[in-house]
């Protein structure tokens, strides 16, 4: 099994998803890019797109996200500020 690592994400409206992950896709300012896990500490700027995470059962989830942040942690954790989240299952195929 892939090395898993714990996400969160949270709007103003509270906490949109919180869970483990395998792999994220963010839709960065610059372009798309992806954290695995132990990936180096750093923060990006989110534009609006779909977020799409891996789960370590294989499970595909997206949401459609505004812009934000994203920030891996020193733990290598991944949280991740936004000003809008909705779930969006076509996206995840």
């Amino acid at each position: 099994m892939a090395p898993s690592y714990s996400i969160q994400l949270l709007t103003p409206e509270g906490k949109a998803h919180a869970g483990k992950a395998i792999s994220v896709v963010a839709p960065g300012e610059l372009g798309s890019f992806g954290v695995l896990a132990h990936h180096q500490p750093m923060i990006a700027a989110l534009a609006a797109g779909v977020l799409k995470i891996t789960t370590p059962d294989e499970r595909r989830l997206a949401f459609d996200i505004g812009p934000g942040l994203l920030e891996v942690t020193p733990e290598h954790n991944v949280v991740i500020l936004t000003d809008d989240a909705a779930t969006d299952d076509d996206a995840a195929t």
